[in-house]
């Protein structure tokens, strides 16, 4: 059987959310990246394996003093490694832009 991550439960999690984005994640603060944004659909590809694609933001992500840098991680990590879930309406707009723009750059 192949591995295919699983995507938060749309209609509580990521409603609005274009449909490559799996969960959406708030460290509270913890760090500068405080928002987490995990991608898949059509940007995951069955040689990650198990690993998915993230973007990792501030509250600011187009600011010149803001953090906005890509990676990757083990998908079973991501509840326990990002932070608390949280809704995608919930993200703030520059992190939402900043998120399909990543996901959306030729």
């Amino acid at each position: 059987m192949t591995y295919r991550p699983r995507r938060a439960n749309v209609r509580r999690w990521l409603e609005g959310a274009p449909g490559y984005v799996l969960s959406v994640h708030d460290n509270g603060g913890k760090t500068a990246d405080r928002y987490t944004v995990a991608f898949g659909g059509r940007l995951w590809d069955p040689a990650m394996g198990s690993y998915v694609f993230i973007l990792c933001m501030s509250g600011a992500p187009y600011h010149p003093q803001g953090v906005c840098m890509s990676g990757e991680i083990d998908s079973g990590d991501r509840d326990r490694c990002l932070g608390r879930k949280i809704r995608w309406t919930d993200l703030p707009e520059p992190c939402q832009r900043a998120a399909v723009a990543w996901a959306e750059e030729p």
